[in-house]
């Protein structure tokens, strides 16, 4: 297998995901929304597959029937913003929580109730991985291109809404997600590892513990607090982000 770029990486990684990386980076869009009515929110399980064709987003089954949930993997109540990036030229979703909605209708559809008329600058405040990232989205001009129109956009990628949902988040019945959960079921963590000796190996520790130090007539040391661990033994300490 051939070495391949971070950039290309990240790409087949995270395919039609809108992402902003970096602190103050930034991206101009178009929200594919021509009115609040068009705002939908799943309940979704995220599903990880040894087949990348199954990996991602699925919808839940519903009931008590729903393999994922049956198998504890937790429901996320998500919202997938569909947008036209300008600069990479495709269709992608903005990944996001129900907590996000009422600063996307103030920001957004208050303002813009037609959001497709206008282009809009997003912006990341938080560098990776910083648990207080937020967004701004500001408008930035009147989308007046003939070729960013609502349905020249849709026309341009063969897409039609809702179904292009299904880019970012699967229907599948309860015997295929039945399917996919049991071809990629893992041992539990929980399960002790028992080492298997190699064939004619003997240990050379011995079954019955012996002290050293009585043996030898050594006496003890106390420990100085040099050599306690200030951070309390094995305790690791918080992640910083």
């Amino acid at each position: 297998m051939a070495f391949k770029s971070v950039e290309q990486f990240n790409e087949d990684r995270y395919g039609n995901m809108f992402r902003l990386v970096n602190d103050k980076e930034t991206a101009d869009v178009v929200f594919l929304y021509q009115s609040m009515k068009d705002m939908l929110v799943a309940d979704v399980h995220y599903i990880k597959s040894n087949d990348p064709t199954a990996s991602g987003y699925v919808h839940c089954c519903g009931g008590n029937t729903c393999p994922a949930c049956g198998k504890g993997i937790r429901i996320q109540t998500k919202l997938f913003i569909p947008l036209y990036n300008i600069k990479k030229d495709a269709i992608e979703f903005w990944d996001r929580t129900m907590r996000f909605e009422p600063q996307f209708e103030k920001d957004v559809f208050q303002k813009f109730p037609n959001p497709s008329e206008y282009v809009f600058r997003v912006t990341r405040n938080g560098v990776p991985n910083d648990v207080n990232t937020y967004y701004t989205i500001e408008a930035v001009g009147k989308n007046s291109s003939p070729s960013m129109s609502f349905a020249s956009i849709l026309a341009k990628f063969n897409a039609k809404m809702p179904d292009y949902y299904e880019n970012i988040v699967k229907t599948v019945d309860e015997a295929k997600l039945s399917q996919i959960l049991a071809q990629d079921s893992e041992p539990s963590v929980n399960q002790e590892y028992v080492p298997v000796p190699r064939a004619g190996y003997q240990s050379s520790i011995p079954d019955t513990f012996v002290n050293a130090s009585e043996a030898v007539n050594v006496p003890s040391e106390t420990p100085t607090s040099a050599d306690t661990n200030d951070e309390g033994g094995d305790t690791l300490p918080d992640p910083i982000f």
